[in-house]
């Protein structure tokens, strides 16, 4: 699906691009200034992403994508006053997001908004008896929810669009948690812990792999 961030700071951009990049998103860059230019080619956006400046260059970029485009707008935000994101989801805006924010809950709300008005068979992911939707930020093993949360879906999501191939633990921690987060943590090990607990332990057919040395995979097999 394909993504326009409006936004001038470098860093995030590139972060949040990678990010989004690495889990299934193509994304385009622009100056919130050039919203118009880049709406007006044509080209079919399933999110806008807005990186909120002051309240007033928020509500203008807002005013303009809207005239531009009917695709949800997330606004990226530092300020959390209630006016400003009132008069900013008047002018247009679907949702705020009030920064610091965890990349799972970013991903989750990305993925929510960028599904809206697609067809339910291209927001499900399905192997075996297990089905992901990610419209609704739920998974599903034989019928029965699985009740993961954000961090686990984005992490079971992350290994479901790269099924078959061994992820690293770095690629687990930049894909889940961002660049920021240190790789000597042990949150992937504990995160894949908890993940089988949920997804594998109460099934027969085990889908969670470990690789010794190298990683993690999801994929058909007998034997971990």
């Amino acid at each position: 699906m394909n993504v326009l961030f409006l936004g001038s700071e470098s860093r995030m951009r590139d972060e949040l691009g990678g990010m989004l990049g690495r889990c299934g998103f193509t994304v385009d860059v622009a100056a919130a200034c050039d919203a118009g230019a880049w709406l007006s080619a044509g080209k079919p956006y399933a999110l806008i992403l807005l990186d909120a400046v002051q309240p007033a260059a928020t509500h203008d970029a807002i005013r303009l994508v809207r005239r531009g485009t009917n695709a949800p707008l997330l606004v990226l935000t530092q300020r959390d006053q209630l006016a400003d994101r009132l008069e900013g989801l008047a002018q247009g805006a679907t949702e705020y997001i009030v920064k610091p924010y965890g990349p799972a809950d970013l991903l989750a709300r990305a993925w929510a908004l960028a599904s809206r008005g697609r067809g339910p068979e291209t927001a499900v992911l399905r192997l075996a008896d297990l089905a992901i939707d990610r419209t609704r930020g739920k998974a599903f093993r034989q019928d029965t929810e699985l009740g993961l949360s954000a961090t686990l879906f984005e992490l079971l999501y992350v290994l479901m669009t790269h099924k078959g191939q061994v992820l690293s633990r770095a690629r687990l921690i930049q894909a889940v948690w961002g660049s920021a987060a240190d790789e000597r943590d042990n949150m992937v090990t504990v995160g894949i812990l908890r993940l089988r607990q949920k997804l594998d332990d109460p099934f027969g057919l085990k889908l969670l792999h470990t690789v010794r040395g190298k990683g993690y995979v999801l994929k058909l097999e007998n034997s971990r």
